[in-house]
């Protein structure tokens, strides 16, 4: 069965708003803003006017662990299914110090994690990790509204109101 994962329409819709945020801040001179496309910038020869807002839509997607925007788009839109590569959004250095369950299939980690309430499944690239939830946040300093948010499910073809909001939240503490 392929499995598609779960839409989170709000979340990609924060990456776009935060591009166009960055966007008016690099027009307007933004040092910081502009600090953080100059290596776009210097790799294919672009000036502060040059800039526009693919460049900073592609600079926001690789921030949080995507190839590109297209990519980031295919899998916050839900186009992504399970076997492609997921990117890194979920995962962060910070957690490595964690005791993480490696996993190269999809159904293994599903089985792993179905012994392991208190766990969490999440993607990276192409694989899975399942981690303690509790611990995952602490090492983030993630500062959730429900701490819950991060059991619920990640696959399917509904948007999952609770995984929604831990995308989000994911989002916007990687970006700040």
């Amino acid at each position: 069965m392929i499995q598609q994962i779960t839409p989170v329409p709000r979340a990609l819709n924060e990456v776009k708003i935060l591009a166009k945020k960055r966007l008016k801040a690099c027009q307007a001179g933004d040092a910081v803003a502009l600090d953080k496309l100059a290596s776009l910038m210097n790799k294919q020869g672009l000036t502060q006017l040059d800039i526009q807002l693919k460049h900073c839509q592609a600079v926001l997607a690789r921030e949080l662990g995507f190839t590109d925007f297209n990519h980031c788009q295919r899998v916050l839109s839900g186009q992504a299914l399970i076997g492609e590569d997921l990117g890194t959004l979920f995962h962060n250095r910070r957690c490595d110090t964690l005791l993480n369950h490696w996993f190269s299939g999809f159904d293994e980690a599903q089985a792993f994690l179905k012994q392991a309430p208190q766990m969490v499944l999440l993607p990276y690239k192409k694989q899975f990790f399942v981690v303690n939830g509790s611990d995952y946040i602490d090492a983030l300093g993630l500062v959730l509204n429900d701490p819950d948010c991060i059991y619920c499910t990640w696959l399917g073809s509904e948007a999952v109101a609770a995984y929604e909001a831990f995308a989000l939240s994911l989002i916007r503490h990687k970006l700040t």
